[in-house]
């Protein structure tokens, strides 16, 4: 039968099941008929993200009719290569004796011919790895936010039915989260809340974590307490650092019985949801549970009459608002931070949380709503009363450098750092060009010389990259470059968002930053002197243990698609670069003054190059 080239995409469509991860097939058919003839199963599937190991020796895939004949062909930088060997076995083909090169760009084809007379090719392009990396005693911290908005719920759940059961899915993941580089990670609010569906923000028992039946059930949306302990122990096993997200401005009642009578500054009487007793995780781990219930004296004030529905934001009677950066009031029975038995609970729990659950550190949630000085007492007491280091970032949503300096200067405490919004801001205007891009050298709270140590570098998160516009639409152009520009700098500890990784398709992309992070990203940062409009780059000097180490970071924000240089000074003279991404093929080599023109595409969906030593 004649080989019949029309019927290959369709077939291509089925061979991603053994595709090499990260690889770019390569087909220029265009039919889209049905056919039987396919690939079953392969060990090409093993491979990672960034491309097949330089020491592969045997390939194997397996159809699913016998196999007549096949033809083989591979080509290394678009010659041929000889000396492997095919064998046909029923219907698997073997390739073996395979001597690939590090850090080169191959081809293979494979024609199959069944014994029922039909044909497929399959074409693929990949790159080998390099044949080793350069090992650092203490590599760099790199934060992953371990969940999404949407986790467990509609449509994700029958996509992704293992995050219904994230605390055994971390515990699961802990080995792979390390092999990727990170060093910490954020999970959501472990608490009881109103509901098992809720995200853990409707605080209902701070301190029932999945261990009684309240709220409707045991569990959280995540697990029971028993496998959130056995995922935090997981987690520091592979030496990963588990953040805690605490909420602390508020809670939120059931029903009927959190209903009290409470007057307001105005004088009304209303039926409030601010009783708060028997809860039963409390009542185990809270000291001083047995001597008082929560109930309106330790909040400020509502927004809603359980009886008439909502109302403005309004104080009870003989209470007053914190003394908080932005105003006090945000949701729920908004909780009274000037109330001794508050506090003392409160600090309570998060030592508890260190000392007994494992925790390393928190997440503050909505923490310029909270009063500035109980956030630096909190935080004093916590330290205080751990032998560990602990880790705290707030949330304070202040879009602005100097804001979110200010805000800094008012709790007044340098264990506190914050979530670099001002930087975020800036990549939201990247999206529609509004970015000069040689001014990224100086944006954000990461680019402060007095601030950048406390800033959280991140592109989105579970309220900014929401299927659902409620706070801030999600980063969506020039994401990539955003993450290379986190990802590559000296100040700062970036973030990659889960759903990034996991769900919005930048898996392969993400894996290849993450490894030059882990890699290669040592060293003093520099901004070169040649950045313009279009085009941001940014030097890493590297270990002087290490020579091969550090980088030249490239992003663009243009839209051309044209291949453009830049002259840029390294500390590596006569040494040969190549892109880790591959987006540029080529290598570079730097004179004897480390000066090399290094390149970069113009372009939204390859406008990234990380430029690396190699280690051919």
């Amino acid at each position: 039968m004649e080989f019949n080239k029309r019927i290959v995409i369709s077939i291509m469509l089925v061979i991603l099941i053994f595709t090499f991860v990260g690889c770019k097939e390569e087909t220029d058919f265009a039919a889209k008929e049905e056919v039987s003839f396919t690939v079953v199963g392969s060990n090409l599937a093993n491979y990672q993200e960034t491309g097949v190991e330089a020491d592969t020796k045997e390939l194997n895939v397996k159809f699913n009719q016998q196999l007549a004949e096949v033809e083989v062909s591979l080509l290394k930088n678009g010659e041929q290569v000889t000396g492997f060997k095919t064998n046909i076995d029923k219907q698997q083909l073997s390739i073996t004796s395979l001597k690939l090169v590090p850090i080169t760009n191959y081809k293979l084809v494979i024609v199959a011919k069944s014994d029922s007379g039909q044909e497929i090719t399959n074409s693929y392009q990949f790159e080998t790895k390099p044949a080793s990396y350069p090992q650092v005693e203490n590599p760099n911290e790199t934060l992953l936010q371990g969940f999404y908005w949407e986790m467990a719920g509609y449509p994700y759940l029958d996509k992704y039915p293992e995050e219904k059961n994230l605390w055994e899915l971390l515990a699961k993941r802990a080995p792979k989260f390390k092999e990727l580089g990170f060093t910490s990670i954020w999970i959501p609010p472990a608490n009881k809340a109103d509901s098992v569906r809720d995200e853990g923000y409707a605080v209902y028992d701070l301190w029932d974590l999945g261990e009684f039946k309240q709220a409707g059930s045991v569990r959280t949306k995540y697990g029971t307490k028993e496998e959130l302990e056995t995922a935090v122990a997981a987690l520091h096993e592979q030496n990963i650092k588990v953040y805690y997200d605490a909420v602390l401005n508020h809670r939120i009642g059931l029903g009927k019985q959190n209903v009290e009578s409470t007057v307001l500054k105005s004088g009304k009487e209303i039926k409030s949801y601010t009783s708060f007793p028997n809860l039963k995780g409390r009542e185990k781990y809270y000291s001083q549970a047995e001597k008082w219930d929560w109930n309106w004296k330790q909040f400020d004030g509502v927004d809603y009459d359980a009886e008439d529905g909502p109302i403005s934001p309004q104080a009870f009677k003989d209470k007053t608002w914190d003394d908080t950066y932005d105003k006090d009031y945000l949701l729920g029975a908004d909780v009274d931070y000037e109330n001794k038995k508050v506090q003392h609970e409160l600090k309570e729990w998060g030592a508890w949380l260190v000392n007994d659950i494992g925790f390393d550190g928190f997440r503050i949630d909505a923490v310029k709503h909270i009063d500035s000085n109980f956030i630096d007492q909190w935080l004093t007491h916590i330290q205080k009363n751990s032998e560990k280091d602990v880790f705290f970032v707030g949330e304070a949503w202040i879009k602005n450098k100097m804001g979110l300096s200010f805000f800094l200067s008012d709790v007044d405490n340098k264990d506190l750092t914050v979530f670099d919004f001002p930087l975020r801001n800036t990549f939201k205007d990247m999206m529609t060009g509004l970015v000069n891009m040689s001014a990224l050298g100086s944006a954000g709270l990461v680019n402060d010389p007095n601030y950048s140590d406390r800033a959280i570098t991140f592109i989105d998160n579970h309220d900014t990259g929401r299927d659902k516009v409620e706070y801030n639409a999600p980063i969506t152009r020039f994401k990539m470059q955003a993450y290379a520009y986190i990802l590559t700098r000296a100040q700062g500890k970036p973030m990659v968002f889960w759903k990034d990784y996991y769900q919005n398709g930048y898996q392969s992309e993400l894996h290849k930053l993450l490894e030059v992070r882990k890699y290669y990203a040592y060293g003093p940062g520099r901004e070169v002197n040649n950045n313009s409009k279009r085009v941001y780059s940014y030097v890493r000097e590297g270990l002087e243990s290490k020579p091969r180490t550090g980088l030249v970071a490239m992003i663009s924000s243009g839209t051309s698609g044209e291949v453009v240089s830049k002259r840029i000074k390294t500390n590596k003279p006569n040494t040969t670069f190549y892109d880790y991404t591959r987006n540029i093929k080529e290598t570079v080599t730097t004179d004897e003054n480390g000066y090399a023109e290094f390149k970069i595409r113009l372009s939204e969906k390859t406008g990234w190059s990380i430029w690396v030593p190699s280690s051919k």
